[in-house]
């Protein structure tokens, strides 16, 4: 879920050390403001992305500990508490989004993806059938050791780059350093602050250069679905890796969703889920979880909640 920002500081220069790495697939960077120890907070940052990386990667095994790819091949296995905790959290947000995010969805997207990058569709006759597989598949937790009860395979690449920001957030709050931001691969954005002051993030249109909508904020944080970074046009329509859980295909309301919040891990799961759903869907879901949003379509905005004024 790939999102394009542009941040930079809205005052003088101050001192800063940056850092980047690679990690998710993505290049994950983070900026300090006069903060001492800044390199070696940075590397438990980074070190923090390649644990979950390892346990939520579905398409490579042999890794130093059990990860989905080894559990969707052997159907049952002793896993990491890292492991336990994404997938338990997975299913809660299942619950939560009422199935618009959907553990299970593997097999559907491993398959959109080859298509796609092929320039062609999934047909219509094996959708059904992986929906059928996806719908009657479910896990089963004995302590440490997982088991998954049908045919269908884990995916968590709609939560898992969210759950290790959040557990970055958590970090970098037990050490009391607030004066930084992390870009995330632009999915995920966590702002502290500098020095107590505000940050730009510019909104990066999908299809096109340019910027849909500048916001202006600190100590929040930011969790974008779009189509920028993976899409194909097939008979005009822009197709996605982002799927819908309930009709099997790509989602294609939206070109880009950005929620404001405060917990990583819970914005990208409801970015992934929303960005399934019609506006009218998402204003009453996430208005009744107090979140601030803004939709874009066409490369302007499509619909933004009253909120998101106070950051303009």
């Amino acid at each position: 879920m790939l999102f394009l920002c542009l941040i930079t500081a809205c005052s003088s220069q101050e001192e800063k050390d940056s850092y980047t790495f690679y990690a998710m697939d993505t290049f994950i960077s983070i900026t300090f403001y006069n903060t001492e120890d800044s390199k070696a907070i940075s590397k438990k940052v980074e070190e923090i992305y390649l644990q979950y990386e390892s346990v939520a990667d579905d398409f490579s095994g042999g890794h130093s500990v059990q990860n989905v790819y080894d559990l969707n091949a052997s159907r049952e296995s002793d896993i990491s508490l890292e492991l336990k905790d994404l997938l338990e959290f997975g299913l809660e947000m299942m619950t939560d989004t009422n199935g618009y995010y959907n553990l299970f969805i593997g097999r559907l997207s491993h398959l959109w993806k080859d298509a796609l990058n092929e320039g062609k569709l999934v047909p219509e006759e094996t959708i059904q059938e992986e929906l059928a597989i996806m719908n009657n598949t479910s896990i089963e937790f004995d302590g440490l050791h997982a088991k998954l009860i049908g045919e269908g395979n884990i995916d968590l690449g709609g939560i898992a780059k969210g759950y290790a920001t959040s557990k970055v957030q958590e970090y970098l709050a037990s050490i009391s350093c607030t004066r930084y931001l992390l870009n995330a691969g632009s999915s995920n954005i966590v702002l502290g602050n500098k020095n107590g002051k505000e940050f730009s993030v510019g909104l990066s249109k999908a299809l096109a250069g340019g910027y849909f909508k500048t916001l202006k904020m600190k100590e929040k944080s930011i969790s974008t679905s779009s189509i920028k970074e993976q899409h194909t046009k097939i008979d005009g329509i822009y197709y996605s890796h982002l799927l819908n859980p309930k009709t099997g295909k790509p989602a294609t309301y939206y070109e880009t969703l950005s929620i404001i919040g405060e917990d990583s891990k819970v914005l990208d799961a409801y970015s992934t889920a929303c960005f399934a759903m019609d506006l009218e869907e998402i204003k009453t879901f996430l208005n009744e979880k107090n979140l601030d949003f803004i939709v874009s379509k066409d490369g302007k905005t499509l619909f933004e909640s009253i909120g998101v004024k106070a950051y303009a």
